[in-house]
């Protein structure tokens, strides 16, 4: 999903579905050409272990924890939560896109 190119929140879905909730934590990235990630943290390592190619991170949010629903099938089924995402990452792709640090975003 690629925040330059017209996304819907039908991408963003398949984005979510993609994940397993269970796997461990997630973090949901956005890269300086506007592409909507989301890492998987395997298996106990603490959030704070995330690895994204520095040189492409834009926008960070704080971690979703495992077993909390931010991710996977019941989260990309879930219509609140997908707008909610959804209007959140093209808020702050707007704010954040051509900045020279990344940005930082707190939980929901």
């Amino acid at each position: 999903m690629n925040l330059n190119t017209e996304p819907t929140k039908n991408d963003l879905r398949k984005l979510l579905a993609a994940c397993d909730d269970t796997a461990g934590h997630h973090i949901l990235w956005i890269s300086k050409s506007g592409e909507v990630k989301i890492a998987c943290v395997p298996g106990k390592k603490a959030p704070v272990e995330f690895d994204a190619p520095p040189a492409e991170l834009q926008v960070q949010f704080e971690p979703f924890l495992a077993g909390n629903e931010y991710v996977g099938l019941e989260a990309a089924a879930d219509a609140e939560w997908v707008d909610e995402l959804f209007d959140r990452l093209l808020n702050e792709w707007s704010r954040a896109r051509g900045c020279a640090n990344v940005a930082y975003v707190d939980q929901f």
